[in-house]
C-alpha cells in the first residue's frame, strides 16, 4: 500500500523554538486550523493564550515526572478552552493501549478515515516528551507524524487521539480574547493537584526545593539529571524546564497587546502587560545568565549557598502574582 498523505496543505514543521514557541499542542491546533481553512488569526500565539499555557506556570513535586506546560501535563481543560475559542467539538481518546483490540482497530478507521479528508489527527507519541503530534499520512503498516520542529513525518506509536469534529458556534475574535483574559485570576488560584503547583506557588516550591536539599541524595551521575535529549541541558527536570517555562510564556504579552487592540475597552491590561514583562522577559533573561542557566551543573544546584541568589530571583518573580491579582481585583 502506497502511503497516504493529506494533500490540501503542504506538510511543515508545527513550531519554531526561535521565536518562542515551545508548547507543541498549540502547534498541533495552529495546523489543524490550517487544514481546516480557518482564518490565520487562530495560530500558535492565539491558542497559547486560550489555552491557558501562557498564564499557567507548573511545577512537578516529583522530579522524575516533566512538567512542560499546562495543555502538556494537564490535557483536559486545555483542549476544552482551546475547542471552544475557535468553535469546533472534539472526541479525544487516552490510554489507547489498554483498550480493547476491536476498539483500537475502530480508532484507527477513524484516523485513516480522517486523512482520507485532509484533515490531520492530533496524537500524544512515544518519543521522550511523550510530545504532541499531528498524524498526517498513513500506509499499511503505519501512522506518520509531524512532531514539533520536524520537517519531515516519521512513524510513531501514539496512546492518545483527538479528533476534531464538527463546527458549533463560537465566539468572535475580540471575545476570545477577552474570555482568555478574564480567565487569568482562575488560572491564578488554581490549587495544588496531580503532583502539580502553579503560579504563585511553582515558583515557591521552585526555590523551596532547592534550598531544602530535596535533591542532595542525588548522586551527581545520576540519570535523573539529565533528562532531556540535548546533552548539555542539565538538571532539566529541576530546574530548566521552568526556566523554559518562563521564557515561553513572555508570549502572554503578546497576547495582551493583542487582546486590548480587539477589546480597548479592557484599559486595565495597560497596568497589566509592564507585570507580565517584567515576569517573563525580565525574570528569564536574569534566571538564564545565573549559574549555567540551561547547562546548571548538578554540583552548583546542590549548593545552597550559590543556589540563594538564583532562588532569590525565583521568589521575587513569585511576588509578582500578587500585583497580578491585585490589578485584576480593581478591574
Amino acid at each position: 500500500m502506497a502511503k497516504k498523505w493529506i494533500s490540501n496543505v503542504p506538510i511543515h514543521q508545527l513550531i519554531f523554538n526561535d521565536k518562542g514557541q515551545n508548547d507543541w499542542f498549540n502547534g498541533c491546533l495552529a495546523f489543524l486550523m490550517e487544514c481546516l481553512g480557518e482564518d490565520n488569526a487562530y495560530d500558535y500565539w492565539f491558542f497559547s493564550g486560550v489555552t491557558g499555557d501562557s498564564f499557567t506556570q507548573l511545577y512537578s513535586e516529583d522530579p522524575h515526572t516533566m512538567a512542560l506546560c499546562y495543555s502538556h501535563n494537564l490535557p483536559p481543560d486545555a483542549i476544552t478552552q482551546a475547542l471552544n475559542a475557535c468553535g469546533y467539538t472534539y472526541n479525544y481518546y487516552e490510554n489507547i493501549g489498554s483498550m480493547p483490540e476491536t476498539q483500537q482497530q475502530e480508532l484507527k478507521r477513524r484516523i485513516r478515515d480522517s486523512i482520507d479528508q485532509n484533515i490531520p489527527v492530533i496524537a500524544r507519541v512515544n518519543d521522550s516528551f511523550h510530545s504532541y503530534a499531528v498524524i498526517c499520512g498513513y500506509d499499511e503498516a503505519n501512522f506518520y507524524c509531524i512532531l514539533g520542529e520536524d520537517g519531515a513525518p516519521k512513524p510513531y506509536l501514539y496512546d492518545a487521539l483527538l479528533f476534531i469534529g464538527n463546527k458549533k458556534p463560537r465566539p468572535s475574535l475580540a471575545q476570545a480574547y477577552r474570555q482568555a483574559v478574564l480567565r487569568i485570576p482562575q488560572l491564578l488560584r488554581l490549587p495544588q493537584r496531580a503532583g502539580y503547583s502553579f503560579n504563585k506557588q511553582a515558583f515557591t516550591h521552585w526555590a523551596q526545593s532547592i534550598q531544602s536539599g530535596a535533591f542532595d541524595r542525588y548522586g551527581d551521575g545520576d540519570p535523573i539529571w539529565r533528562t532531556h535529549p540535548v546533552p548539555s541541558f542539565t538538571c532539566w527536570n529541576m530546574h530548566g524546564t521552568y526556566l523554559c517555562m518562563l521564557g515561553t510564556h513572555a508570549c502572554a504579552i503578546g497576547f495582551l497587546q493583542q487582546a486590548l487592540r480587539l477589546n480597548p475597552d479592557m484599559t486595565f491590561l495597560k497596568k497589566l502587560i509592564p507585570l507580565y514583562e517584567k515576569l517573563h522577559l525580565d525574570g528569564f533573561h536574569t534566571l538564564v545568565q545565573m549559574e549555567g542557566g540551561f547547562s546548571l551543573p548538578p554540583s552548583v544546584l546542590k549548593d545552597k549557598t550559590r543556589m540563594l541568589p538564583v532562588c532569590n530571583v525565583i521568589l521575587r518573580l513569585a511576588s509578582y502574582y500578587d500585583q497580578i491579582e491585585e490589578i485584576f481585583a480593581q478591574g
